[in-house]
Parts: structure tokens; C-alpha cells; sequence
């Protein structure tokens, strides 16, 4: 293996591994919530999550560069072309998988205890430390799902990230690139660790986990 294949390596883990944490954490919150509340439009708000977990990622790509490019919100930052750009789109594209898993898991068992912890007086953060901790085994796993995700996708990553060759260019632009340079040696070597990460993760995420 060369250097550029470790660089295209360690940009895809370092990004797809900030995304996926950034995108639990924030799914958590939303999912809770969601789930545990009562409020108007609440299976619409559902449906809608549900609908963007099929968002393609070059539509994701394309909303993360209007957002971070020079004439949008957060053009100032300078972010376009840079791995932030990177972690913002797959966190667009992984944020609504995790809160769909985490909302079906929740209501799954959460009514059939609901009138009891409210009976004890139980608010949303005792509700939601409860939870987190009884069944941080499902979320674990939600997280490796999302992580496989984010690792193997690529349109995103090409438009926000621009394939910068030891900045932003990562596992999937460099297989696309080599390939059609006619490097196939690179992009197979690249490819298998592709593969070899993917299965990894595909193993842990159908691991029944005890709730």
C-alpha cells in the first residue's frame, strides 16, 4: 500500500466516525422526543423523517453546498472543499436513519411503562437516562449502521469535498478517481479495504444485542 491509499483511508474513518457520533448524539435528543411527547402533526413529523431516510446523497451533497458554499449561511466559514463540509452532508444524509431506528425502538416498548414513570414523577431527562442507559446496546448498534453508511457513501463527499487529493479525497472519490485514470490496481487495493470495513460493520450491526 502507498501513502495515498493510508490518506484516503484515514480521511474516510476520520470523517465518517465524526459524522456518525455528531449524528447519534443530536438523533437521540430528537428521537426522545418525538417518541416520549405527544403533540399535533406528530406521525406527519414521523412520516416526513421516515421519507428522508431514502434521501439520495448527491441531493444531500447538493443542500450541504448551499448551505457552505460562498453565497449561502455559512459561506464565512470557509468550510466548502474542506472534511467539515464533508461531515456536515453525511451527517444530513446518516441523521435520519438513526432518529427512524431510534423512534421505532422506543415506541416499541416505551407505552407499555409510560403511565408508571409518569406515576413517579418522572420528567424527560429521567425518562431519557432511563432509557439511554437501559438499551445503550441498540444504540450502539444504531450508531455502526450509521457509520457504514456514511463510510461507503459518496456522491456527498464528492461534491462538498471536491476529491482533494490528502485533504478530502477519501475511500470512495479515490476508487471513482483511480479508476478512471486506469490506476485499477490502486482502486482494487482501495476497494478491498473498502469491502473489508464494510463487511467488519456488517457483522457487528446484525450481532443480537440483549436489551
Amino acid at each position: 500500500m502507498t501513502l495515498n491509499i493510508f490518506d484516503a483511508i484515514f480521511i474516510s474513518l476520520y470523517v465518517s466516525i465524526i459524522s456518525s457520533i455528531i449524528s447519534l448524539i443530536l438523533s437521540l435528543v430528537i428521537g426522545f422526543y418525538i417518541a416520549i411527547k405527544k403533540f399535533f402533526f406528530k406521525n406527519m413529523v414521523i412520516s416526513i423523517i421516515n421519507a428522508f431516510t431514502s434521501i439520495p446523497p448527491v441531493c444531500a451533497g447538493l443542500i450541504c453546498y448551499l448551505i457552505v458554499s460562498r453565497s449561502g449561511p455559512l459561506g464565512w466559514l470557509g468550510l466548502l472543499y474542506t472534511p467539515s463540509a464533508m461531515i456536515i452532508a453525511q451527517t444530513i444524509i446518516i441523521m435520519p436513519i438513526m432518529i427512524s431506528l431510534i423512534i421505532r425502538n422506543i415506541q416499541e416498548e416505551y407505552p407499555l411503562f409510560e403511565e408508571e414513570l409518569y406515576a413517579y414523577g418522572a420528567n424527560f431527562l429521567n425518562i431519557f437516562s432511563l432509557l439511554l442507559i437501559n438499551k445503550y446496546r441498540i444504540y450502539l448498534t444504531i450508531f455502526i449502521i450509521g457509520f457504514g453508511r456514511a463510510i461507503s457513501e459518496y456522491g456527498a463527499a464528492a461534491i462538498v469535498g471536491g476529491s482533494i487529493d490528502q485533504v478530502t479525497r477519501n475511500m470512495t472519490t479515490s476508487i471513482s478517481l483511480e479508476t478512471a485514470k486506469g490506476n485499477i490496481g490502486f482502486a482494487i487495493q482501495l476497494g478491498i479495504v473498502l469491502i473489508i470495513i464494510s463487511f467488519i460493520i456488517s457483522i457487528f450491526s446484525n450481532i443480537k444485542f440483549n436489551k
